[in-house]
């Protein structure tokens, strides 16, 4: 079953066993129709019923089968939340999962390859691509970054001109 990274668990909320969630996903409303949410244990999935959930002021709170007290949800502090991709919003058309990004090549206009997609970062303010390569490189995504997504040969696309402007490099 393929499965991606949905949310986060902030904290416990209250003293029931409910849990304040980070979402990573626009589409928040969804969250309230998926059954199930996966924590990773020793690389294996570990199924968790959901009792409940609700949204407040965007954001998402969730009440887990057998999490009943706020120790059992302190337990869960920052421990991410995965869905099976078939309880995932659906797509329209030209639109992707963050999730499908991990792992691409990233190149330039003109084929310089700069390294491979390593994770994409919420600041609040927008998405930055962590980019791996001979150094790590943080890539604000910018209107007029991205040229070309292409799942077919796994490589992303960007416009040398705007990532001169807008990218930081670190030493791996």
């Amino acid at each position: 079953m393929d499965r991606f990274e949905i949310a986060k668990v902030v904290k416990p909320q209250g003293i029931k066993g409910e849990l304040k969630l980070e979402a990573y996903t626009d589409d928040i409303d969804n969250l309230a129709s998926v059954k199930v949410f996966y924590t990773l244990d020793r690389g294996e999935y570990v199924p968790h019923e959901v009792e409940g959930i609700r949204i407040s002021m965007d954001i998402p709170y969730l009440k887990l089968k057998g999490i009943d007290t706020r120790n059992d949800a302190e337990e869960m502090r920052n421990r991410y939340l995965y869905i099976d991709r078939e309880d995932a919003s659906p797509l329209e058309e030209g639109e992707y999962y963050v999730a499908d990004l991990i792992g691409m090549k990233v190149a330039d206009e003109n084929g310089n390859l700069l390294g491979t997609l390593y994770d994409v970062l919420d600041n609040g303010a927008g998405l930055i691509y962590d980019v791996r390569g001979e150094r790590q490189m943080l890539i604000p995504d910018v209107p007029g970054l991205e040229l070309d997504t292409d799942f077919e040969n796994g490589v992303i696309t960007v416009d040398s001109r705007v990532l001169s402007e807008v990218m930081v490099e670190n030493e791996i």
